[in-house]
């Protein structure tokens, strides 16, 4: 026992020595004063409780910043550059009919008959469909959405005049028919479906490839922007200045006279404008159009960026995810709402077996909902979102590269005494004929340069490391060199003096050995 607690008060004596050394030598401030016996004691106690109160105050301090970064790990500034309207495409424009059929196509349907019952459907009408549920396509041209096309007004029939960038152009050479969730609509300056999807969408008429025209598709996403090399004329189409000029103005004839049902309660066009390769949802957003108005949509884009270093934190931090970063199944790039749209199909397919006309096929053999299954589209249509649903959506978040679109609409009704005319297509059509029938639209921009917003790391490593080294710094003096100090004393130094021991042995044995070789 005595030799026991001789060794301890050894070992001791040996640490004593040692941290005194240690806290006379070190660059940490106030550590030579604490064990200094020289000091009155309450000296040293002085430092001592200065030195604990540091240090408290110093981890508190930096434990703030890690928590800090850890919360808030992205945040969103202002680009410190302008962005050009010629930078990005002028955007995407849905225009779509309120009128749903055409009177003229419907007036000798049956009721009761196949016909009818999609009619009621395509206007939005309460109807027990129930007797068609044992219904099949009776071919492959018998289904619902070849029925919209039969009874929608076509798009050459509703967009009359186009002037794009103060030239006329044949609407049939820009607009595409496409199918949303409002019917037959006719879309503007859309990524082509080359380019979009992964492979061909069934129902969709694209006027805008089928002429050889001098507008080629070409590819475009917010991350790489358009191609290096570009023709002469492509689409999706730049913007190229401010003011009605410089902009795409359009004629809509409602043909009021072939009215048979609307989407709203009343008549009309209904306009989305968007970003090129986002699926457009019409129902929710669309902006109204009225006969008899000349309607003016002053544009301002806006779009978010991304710092690349962005990509090292968790998306579920960032809360955001870059274009090329998540697979879509139908859809070759990401965005918020070509997720959610997925997800949509999958819902619809998961209760219906089937997917809605305007959805993306995401399932390549999935079948097109027809008649048999629009009992259980209206009842899942009154949930749309199932536990399955939510969590496939919670899974959507943002984009990190985006562009949108603000319009700023104002509309004008047309005069009663007489119109004046700045398009030629009026000329050929009374004021009563106008007004009844006939609506502008005019989009353009109403300035040349826009400020992008930034996401970037709100607290990089580097940034950490210099916050958290400051405030050590500050209360205590703490600094790499300290760190090396520390490693030297409780470490190297006692492994320095070992090897030394163990060679000093060594020798020592090896000239035993060779003085008494005996």
């Amino acid at each position: 026992m005595a030799s026991r607690n001789k060794l301890l008060e050894e070992y001791w004596k040996r640490f004593e020595v040692k941290t005194k050394e240690f806290l006379s030598s070190t660059s940490l401030q106030g550590m030579k004063y604490i064990w200094n016996n020289s000091l009155p004691s309450w000296v040293q106690f002085y430092f001592g409780k200065i030195f604990l109160v540091s240090v408290y105050v110093a981890i508190n301090l930096a434990v703030n910043v890690f928590n800090r970064w850890e919360s808030t790990p992205v945040i969103i500034g202002y680009s410190s550059k302008m962005t050009s309207i010629q930078d990005i495409p002028f955007p995407a424009i849905t225009v779509c009919d309120m009128n749903k059929a055409k009177y003229s196509k419907v007036i000798n349907f049956t009721v009761g008959s196949l016909e009818y019952a999609m009619l009621q459907k395509a206007c939005f009408q309460d109807m027990n469909f129930t007797q068609y549920k044992a219904i099949k396509p009776r071919s492959k041209n018998d289904t619902f959405p070849n029925f919209i096309v039969a009874v929608s007004h076509k798009c050459e029939d509703m967009i009359v005049s186009c002037m794009f960038e103060q030239k006329n152009v044949p609407c049939t050479d820009i607009f595409r028919e496409f199918f949303v969730d409002e019917g037959l609509c006719c879309v503007f300056n859309f990524l082509h479906p080359y380019y979009l999807y992964k492979y061909s969408a069934p129902y969709i008429r694209d006027y805008t490839s089928s002429k050889g025209l001098s507008d080629i598709a070409v590819d475009w996403n917010p991350i790489k922007g358009y191609p290096k090399n570009l023709p002469a004329g492509y689409y999706p189409r730049r913007g190229v200045g401010t003011g009605v000029d410089n902009g795409l103005q359009i004629i809509l004839n409602g043909h009021t006279d072939d009215y048979y049902c609307s989407s709203t309660n009343g008549q009309g066009f209904k306009v989305l404008l968007y970003n090129s390769i986002d699926q457009p949802r019409l129902r929710e957003s669309g902006l109204p159009v009225m006969l008899g108005h000349e309607t003016n949509f002053r544009l301002m884009p806006s779009s978010f960026e991304a710092m690349p270093n962005l990509r090292s934190i968790d998306r579920k931090k960032r809360q955001c995810i870059f274009t090329d970063e998540q697979e879509l199944l139908f859809y070759r790039y990401y965005t918020r709402r070509n997720c959610e749209a997925e997800c949509d199909a999958q819902y619809f397919y998961r209760r219906c077996d089937c997917i809605p006309y305007h959805l993306p096929l995401v399932y390549r053999n999935a079948s097109v909902c027809h008649v048999r299954h629009f009992d259980c589209l209206i009842q899942a249509e009154l949930q749309i979102v199932d536990e399955q649903s939510a969590a496939c959506k919670a899974l959507c978040l943002a984009s990190c590269h985006d562009v949108s679109y603000f319009p700023d609409p104002f509309s004008i009704p047309f005069h009663q005494k007489g119109i004046r005319v700045t398009n030629e297509y009026l000329k050929h059509f009374s004021t009563e004929y106008i007004r009844k029938n006939l609506a502008v639209v005019n989009f353009y921009h109403n300035d040349n340069l826009f400020r992008s917003n930034l996401k970037s790391s709100y607290t990089g490593i580097t940034e950490y490391m210099s916050l958290t080294g400051g405030i050590m710094s500050l209360m205590v003096g703490f600094s790499v060199v300290f760190i090396s100090e520390l490693f030297y004393f409780l470490f190297l130094r006692y492994l320095l003096e070992y090897i030394h021991l163990w060679v000093k042995n060594r020798r020592n044995r090896v000239h035993v050995l060779h003085t008494n070789p005996n």
